[in-house]
């Protein structure tokens, strides 16, 4: 099979997984939505501060103007005709304790408790159930505001059966929940990573920052969108994760950056980086301190806060740490995911100041695309760090190959005399046992004279190879230059030195490779037990005793 054929069958096998994911993907969501659902639009009728308000519409109602702390509110409503028996009243409450009445029953309470200590109330969706008995009834809520200028108390009221009061809000927003859940996941598994890579003498500080960031953009896009509730029905928790998520994730953004800035823009640009952080850092425990005391609820200090980004991304912009024409290009695609994100958020921002202010009921103005502009960021983000880790493996990899070169003989493959000398600092750095057996190779400038250098080199090449297998698990084979070899066994193989020579002499002996001579060589073992000197002692007497073999040998192929 044609490597083209296997592409086409992978890329084929790949767009059919991924139609049926998607298909899998609409069959669950749509199991999950209900089949009848009424978005509650009708007229209602507000009492506040002893004035009777219209209101055109329930589900885009925005509370008057100038609300303050304490100031209480009463909204009422006719049901819809409905059947079945019962339905639910789903809506959404934005930092509000308040109470539903229905035919003068309280049948729903929320917020109270809190209230009633001055507490910060959470936001989110409440799901009021309701009998057959309340179709086509008026229904009444009344509120307390926990915060000023609270414009939003109610919107979003859906009436639909209570089977599906869970399940539809979900399943419609599947998509936010699984970018959610992901960001969370995918940053934990990041931070893990970071933690591996440190063991590898990779900077860990990269994967870090991005598992921090995703992690807290997985969080707030899972509180924001309110499918926290999942897991926690505690409001209260959930609007606080999702406030300090979104304070704290400048912070590893900015520290991303100063790293992958580092020494590539001028001091005062890379400083100016270290003050953000600094300036986000002190708001973040500042705004903190004054929600959780009660001085002032996060929701009063996000002005603030989007100043601080604004600011923030105008310096980062401006003095070109966030961007230049010379940076490489792991630089480059966090830009872009930079710039993606803060256009998105822009829009989001405009978005939601028009659902807020004005009441735009428009879809599409109701829907926020910042769930998808965190996952193409963190994606962009790590596409970055994983460009950024290839140069350095691959820079790690050359120098990997140039240290090889240093210490390998190019010839033989065997360990030259630079590793041999490596090898003696760290034997004499020990008061261990070791043997060191000097070779010298017999014939080679006969060879050499006789049938050319080409000869020559795959004499050496053959006793290289005896030598490497005589000593292979044993010891360290070197070749110190021309006919001169070594081998160095340390303490733990020492015993079996005597074998391994046995194992030399017996490949040379029968090696079958096409040379003009036979293999023979001269040898002499000396061990640091024999003097109790250093390594370059033991070899020099390893090295006489070499010579006083070769002088004792009757082989035509020695120079006497």
């Amino acid at each position: 099979m044609s490597n083209k054929l296997k592409r086409i069958i992978a890329w084929t096998l790949a767009v059919c997984f991924l139609v049926c994911a998607l298909v899998a993907f609409l069959m669950v969501r749509g199991c999950g939505i209900s089949p009848s659902i009424t978005r509650l639009d009708n007229r209602g009728v507000a009492f506040f501060r002893g004035d009777t308000l219209e209101v055109p519409s329930i589900s885009n109602y925005m509370s008057p103007t100038g609300t303050r702390y304490g100031d209480s509110i009463a909204l009422r409503f006719d049901l819809p005709e409905f059947t079945g028996p019962t339905m639910t009243l789903r809506f959404r409450s934005v930092h509000v304790a308040f109470d539903v009445f229905q035919g003068g029953e309280r049948i729903y309470t929320y917020g109270h408790d809190r209230a009633s200590r001055g507490k910060f109330i959470g936001s989110g969706f409440h799901y009021v159930p309701l009998f057959h008995s309340a179709s086509g009834k008026p229904i009444e809520l009344r509120a307390f505001y926990a915060i000023d200028d609270n414009r939003k108390a109610f919107y979003d009221f859906d009436l639909l059966p209570s089977e599906y009061a869970n399940s539809d809000y979900y399943a419609r927003h599947v998509f936010a929940l699984v970018v959610g859940a992901f960001l969370t996941l995918f940053g934990i598994l990041a931070l893990l990573v970071g933690v591996a890579t440190a063991f590898y003498g990779i900077s860990a500080s990269r994967p870090m920052m991005i598992g921090l960031l995703s992690t807290s953009l997985g969080l707030w896009t899972l509180c924001y969108m309110k499918l926290f509730q999942i897991i926690s029905f505690n409001l209260t928790l959930n609007s606080a994760i999702e406030y300090m998520s979104l304070y704290f994730a400048p912070l590893p953004f900015c520290l991303l950056l100063m790293n992958m800035r580092k020494g590539k823009i001028t001091a005062w640009r890379w400083w100016g980086i270290l003050v953000v952080v600094i300036i986000g850092a002190i708001l973040l425990i500042v705004n903190s301190i004054l929600h959780f005391t009660g001085v002032a609820p996060f929701p009063k200090t996000l002005p603030l806060f989007h100043f601080y980004v604004g600011v923030g991304m105008v310096y980062l912009v401006a003095s070109g740490a966030l961007y230049s024409s010379k940076m490489e290009l792991s630089g480059k695609v966090l830009t872009l995911g930079v710039v993606f994100f803060a256009v998105v958020t822009a829009f989001d921002l405009v978005r939601y100041n028009l659902c807020l202010r004005y009441s735009v009921g428009h879809s599409l103005l109701e829907m926020t695309w910042l769930p998808f502009a965190a996952l193409v960021f963190v994606m962009m983000l790590m596409a970055s760090y994983l460009i950024y880790l290839f140069h350095i493996l691959e820079d790690k990899a050359e120098k990997d190959v140039l240290s090889t070169m240093a210490y390998v003989d190019s010839l033989t493959g065997l360990f030259n005399r630079a590793k041999c000398q490596q090898i003696f600092g760290f034997l004499d750095k020990s008061t261990a046992d070791f043997a060191i057996v000097s070779i010298d190779l017999n014939g080679l400038k006969m060879v050499n004279d006789h049938y050319g250098h080409a000869v020559g080199d795959n004499l050496i090449k053959a006793f290289a190879s005896v030598l490497k297998q005589a000593f292979a698990g044993l010891g360290t084979a070197i070749r110190m230059g021309g006919d001169e070899f070594l081998a160095i066994v340390r303490n733990e193989h020492v015993a079996d030195l005597p074998a391994a020579i046995d194992k030399m002499l017996d490949l040379q002996k029968n090696c079958r490779q096409e040379l003009p001579i036979p293999l023979e060589a001269a040898y002499g073992i000396a061990y640091r037990s024999e003097s109790g000197g250093n390594a370059d002692t033991v070899y020099r007497a390893a090295d006489k005793r070499m010579y006083d073999m070769k002088s004792t040998m009757k082989s035509k192929l020695v120079r006497k």
